[in-house]
């Protein structure tokens, strides 16, 4: 009896998911799966008001203004993926961030392929369905790099929805002067994240 409790605990606990077991730790790295794990928060705030943040550490400057505050630090996850084999694309610029409605540029580093799950969820939500977009387009996150920027800035910029040449990540789908031209507005969805404080886990694969 004793043999089989012990089966059953190995056999439970080797069928709960990677985000299930890593919710206690801010930061996991699975190199052989290519894989980060950070924990974060919901900020209702951005269920109702627009924000081109999507994860950003909550100390950061700003960690107040995203959909998800980060529990790791910008420059720790820049580390992060730099483990499990992704590579910097670092050719995003200020000056492409004044760039106009069009013409702007895209982060090219490796692409990455990000997903939010919580206690209870029903399954691993693609990031995009967890915001709306008032012109949706499919996401394409890519490692921007951009770690000098995020040194000197010290924003917490982990995940940006559209281009940055501050975030660590962003959304190629959407170049450098979408939201500052006020082309493309995004919020969080209610209807699919848990209520505001609530932990989630956020997973960022490299793409095959």
């Amino acid at each position: 009896m004793k043999k089989f409790f012990v089966f059953a605990v190995v056999a439970l606990l080797l069928g709960l998911s990677g985000a299930a077991l890593a919710a206690d730790e801010p930061l996991v790295i699975n190199q052989e799966k290519h894989e980060i794990i950070m924990q974060a928060e919901v900020n209702g705030k951005y269920f109702d008001s627009p924000t081109r943040h999507g994860v950003v550490y909550l100390t950061g400057s700003n960690g107040e203004k995203s959909v998800l505050r980060g529990l790791t630090s910008e420059k720790t996850f820049h580390d992060a993926l730099l483990k499990i084999g992704a590579t910097p694309g670092n050719n995003v610029t200020l000056d492409d961030m004044k760039a106009g409605p069009t013409g702007g540029a895209t982060p090219a580093g490796s692409k990455l392929n990000v997903f939010v799950t919580w206690a209870g969820a029903e399954r691993e939500y693609p990031f995009t369905d967890i915001i709306k977009a008032s012109e949706e387009r499919p996401d394409d996150y890519h490692f921007g790099g951009n770690l000098p920027a995020a040194n000197k800035a010290n924003t917490g910029c982990v995940l940006c929805l559209d281009s940055c040449a501050v975030g660590i990540t962003s959304n190629a789908s959407y170049p450098t002067g979408t939201t500052q031209n006020n082309v493309v507005e995004f919020y969080g969805d209610s209807k699919v994240l848990p209520p505001d404080g609530t932990r989630v886990s956020v997973i960022f694969r490299l793409a095959e």
